[in-house]
């Protein structure tokens, strides 16, 4: 039996839901990994410190872009509504840089010389001080940029900045932005049973098979 549109819908939104839910936890492993790497003594007894700033911020890349896919699949959503233009603009670096990663045996492969961060750059803001992050690399003249400083406001323009390939993404930004359009979306439609918009993973479903000799 084919499914109806509402039936659609309901399935992107808990599985938006659950990236969301994904997002977060993405969010607080990054933000707990930069607190503790602004520590040069920590990071080196501990160097899987950096690994797992890594894998959190090209996770939440990941799984930014794969957010606005399944937004953008909803259906019984105008494509044309402010809320979703501002999400697109929002997470439109974010697909620039995904880009990157997915072709990035193109640009290694190239004659061209290699100046950046291959895995990218991490910057952040901890009491005023801006810290950057890069991984040693077998290339000469390796340069990027730190997180910019608004001299008329008197603050640094973001919390969280990564550059990857040419590419920056404010992190804490792109991050709130999905949060304000979750807001908007869960005042904006109404699912029954209500427990679907419940804001948690829900029961797991955990299964085992064993082969025994007889």
């Amino acid at each position: 039996m084919k499914r109806n549109p509402q039936e659609k819908f309901v399935i992107l939104y808990d599985t938006a839901k659950k990236c969301r839910l994904i997002l977060d936890h993405l969010y607080a492993d990054f933000e707990n990994g930069t607190l503790q790497a602004k520590d040069s003594a920590k990071v080196e007894s501990n160097p899987s410190v950096v690994t797992e700033i890594y894998i959190s911020a090209l996770g939440l890349i990941d799984y930014f872009h794969r957010f606005h896919e399944i937004i953008s699949a909803m259906t019984l959503i105008r494509k044309d509504l402010p809320e979703l233009k501002k999400l697109k603009n929002a997470l439109q670096p974010v697909k620039d840089c995904r880009n990157y990663l997915q072709h990035m045996r193109g640009d290694l492969m190239k004659d061209d010389s290699i100046n950046y961060p291959i895995l990218g750059a991490i910057s952040w803001v901890h009491e005023g001080r801006n810290y950057t992050l890069f991984s040693n690399q077998p290339t000469q003249g390796v340069s990027m940029p730190g997180i910019a400083y608004d001299t008329f406001v008197g603050k640094y323009v973001c919390k969280y900045l990564l550059i990857v390939g040419g590419h920056e993404i404010q992190i804490d930004t792109v991050y709130t932005k999905v949060k304000v359009f979750w807001e908007w979306l869960e005042k904006a439609v109404v699912i029954e049973p209500p427990q679907i918009k419940d804001y948690t993973w829900g029961k797991p479903m955990i299964i085992y098979s064993e082969f025994k000799k007889t």
